[in-house]
């Protein structure tokens, strides 16, 4: 990599569907002289995964990294109009060279696929790791125990989400109501 080279962290919005309602964070190395903008995206899945949303709450299912062109990550979260923030690492080129070496090995060996845990481990706790590999200390750490459960920090995303799907699977009852028996709202 070049001394120009920059490395940041994507932190996405949330989207409308189960498995993205709770955002994502990605890794994008960028270096102009090089060539190379892409992101590390350990957000993967493939969803012909039999069981595949049971899998996803019961922290059953694997995911796995791949690298794709930061143009096509952008498109995609365009295209559902979520946002992205991106925070430039202060690393040095060292730790830049050592991060884009031990991501490029992670796409090729063992390391690539990892089990999906709903909390513990995710697309961002992924990328906290391979940050804080970096480091001599490492600066993004867990909080110890606090005072809310993990229902507690999790129902406002999940209040949405059921809103959202009892408004849908309403309406359709009361389509499929009212197509059974035409004189049901007469």
């Amino acid at each position: 990599m070049s001394s120009e080279a920059k490395i940041s962290v994507l932190t996405c919005g949330s989207g409308e569907e189960l498995h993205s309602i709770f955002g994502h964070t990605a890794i994008r190395i960028q270096d102009q002289k090089q060539g190379i903008d892409i992101v590390y995206n350990y957000g993967m899945f493939d969803f012909n995964t039999p069981n595949f949303y049971l899998k996803f709450v019961k922290g059953d299912l694997y995911y796995y990294v791949a690298k794709g062109s930061f143009e096509h990550f952008m498109y995609s979260y365009r295209m559902e109009n979520r946002s992205v923030y991106e925070q430039e690492l202060n690393f040095s080129s060292a730790q830049k060279q050592q991060l884009f070496d031990e991501l490029e090995k992670s796409l090729y060996s063992e390391e690539r696929f990892y089990l999906y845990k709903f909390i513990d481990k995710n697309c961002t706790t992924m990328v906290v790791d391979k940050i804080n590999k970096q480091l001599k200390q490492p600066s993004i750490v867990k909080i110890g125990n606090t005072t809310q459960s993990y229902r507690h920090v999790l129902n406002p995303f999940m209040d949405k989400l059921f809103i959202k799907n009892w408004e849908s699977i309403s309406c359709l009852a009361i389509e499929q109501i009212n197509l059974q028996n035409n004189s049901f709202f007469r």
